[in-house]
């Protein structure tokens, strides 16, 4: 059935008339654009994020980002390691330390201590940084970027409001970076740097981080503390060796990206909470970038050239150094420090890795009698069912230094240690090992006695 001609037009008018009285104008003149987040917590709470933690709104060349700066005296500690301790290490050290001897020309009066808190924990393309915070050497305010003697530790935090002004945000940081000759970071090689390095090829603009030397700190961690701490995290770090501890304005990494995600939908969602919870983020993102500078220089002291192990170093750490140096083939410097850690007092297990390591050290460099004194010292000394020494010293006996009898003894307690062996593969592949061995004596000694 067909409508009578101009009846269309009728119910047309007819509703535009009523979208009128209910206050709907045609058009995107009457549209407000949406309420940024800082404009829509002044107005619900009374504050903003700029009256929570300071600093000041910086306009870029793509508009606006939220810049703190602290500043730091050098001399100020975490536990009883100066801020500025980093720099009076060279590159070789961080070289040494890092294993990358393309870090052998680093200059920490030229680097830049980052950390990023995120939208996300994964990484992917979706994930972006909504702060960026970098710590730098500086001279005086004013005057930053200069290779004189630093006098301050600057902390710069670079948030953005919402993900609009991530260009902002970025071009502050490029700025930053363009006096840097190099990175320290926490596991930055694997998240913040690839992560920076895609924002900045997602918005077409070169990324200031490509060509800078990067020292992570996290690799060098794990190596130096191993043997004796459960976790490396830079939380665990700073607890552990710090001696430092935040209060409760921190926040769990793990929450931060829903904090933000919170905070950047505004409207009825920005509470006073929200704010104080944004404010906890900054918190958290300074104490990282200040906490990497001392651990910097913890981590390089070793390995500075000409200088020897410390004092207070924990025995068991010595021992984790050992390895090291032991990997970089300071032969020297990894004898020195495993006999000084065996001198202390050690875990058994650790003790044992020691005397083991030790000893491998000594027989590749034909020093067998002074390894089999190490031998013997083992099974002194360190309780367990390891037949690794009895085995050696079987070795060296048949193979060395001539005395099959020797050979043998040692052999049948290896077998002894074995058979004390929780049942399972390990203990039937050692002791058909050594019943092997023991077979291949016995033949030998009625060999020499016919």
């Amino acid at each position: 059935m067909s409508d009578q001609p101009g009846s269309s037009h009728d119910d047309v008018a007819e509703r535009l008339r009523r979208l009128q009285q209910l206050g709907v104008k045609r058009g995107r003149a009457a549209i407000q654009p949406p309420q940024q987040p800082a404009a829509a917590a002044h107005a619900a709470t009374g504050q903003s994020l700029l009256d929570l933690v300071g600093g000041r709104i910086v306009q870029t060349a793509f508009g606006p980002c939220h810049v703190v700066e602290t500043r730091f005296p050098l001399d100020e500690t975490r536990g009883g390691w100066t801020l500025g301790a980093a720099l009076t290490f060279d590159g070789a050290a961080v070289a040494a330390c890092s294993r990358n001897e393309e870090l052998a020309s680093f200059d920490f009066r030229r680097a830049g201590f980052i950390d990023t808190e995120t939208s996300g924990l994964s990484g992917g393309a979706g994930t972006f940084a909504f702060m960026v915070g970098i710590g730098t050497f500086e001279e005086e305010q004013g005057n930053q970027g200069n290779e004189g003697t630093a006098t301050e530790y600057v902390v710069r935090q670079v948030f953005m409001e919402n993900p609009g002004q991530e260009r902002a945000l970025l071009s502050f940081v490029g700025g930053v970076l363009a006096r840097c000759t190099g990175l320290v970071s926490f596991n930055g090689r694997a998240f913040d740097a690839p992560l920076l390095e895609n924002r900045y090829l997602l918005n077409r603009e070169p990324s200031p981080l490509r060509g800078l030397l990067h020292f992570d700190l996290l690799p060098a961690a794990r190596q130096r503390w191993r043997l004796r701490l459960p976790s490396r995290s830079l939380g665990s770090l700073e607890r552990d060796i710090l001696a430092f501890e935040r209060s409760q304005e921190d926040v769990p990494g793990w929450l931060i990206p829903s904090i933000y995600q919170q905070y950047a939908r505004g409207g009825d969602a920005l509470t006073p909470q929200v704010l104080g919870d944004v404010a906890h983020v900054f918190y958290h993102n300074l104490h990282d970038i200040v906490n990497m500078a001392p651990l910097a220089a913890i981590l390089c002291e070793p390995f500075q050239a000409g200088t020897l192990l410390p004092d207070h170093l924990h025995p068991i750490d010595v021992v984790a150094l050992a390895r090291c140096f032991e990997e970089l083939a300071w032969h020297d410097h990894s004898e020195r420090a495993y006999r000084r850690a065996l001198e202390l007092s050690l875990p058994p297990q650790i003790r044992a890795e020691a005397l083991n390591r030790l000893s491998w050290l000594l027989k590749r460099q034909e020093r067998r009698l002074e390894a089999a004194a190490l031998w013997q010292d083992w099974i002194t000394s360190v309780p367990g069912h390891d037949i690794t020494p009895y085995v050696e010293l079987a070795k060296h006996y048949e193979w060395h230094d001539s005395d099959l009898s020797a050979a043998r003894k040692w052999t049948l307690w290896a077998v002894h240690v074995a058979g004390q062996m929780p049942p399972g593969p390990d203990r039937e592949l050692a002791q058909a090992g050594l019943q092997h061995r023991l077979e291949r004596l016995e033949r030998k000694i009625s060999g020499s006695q016919e």
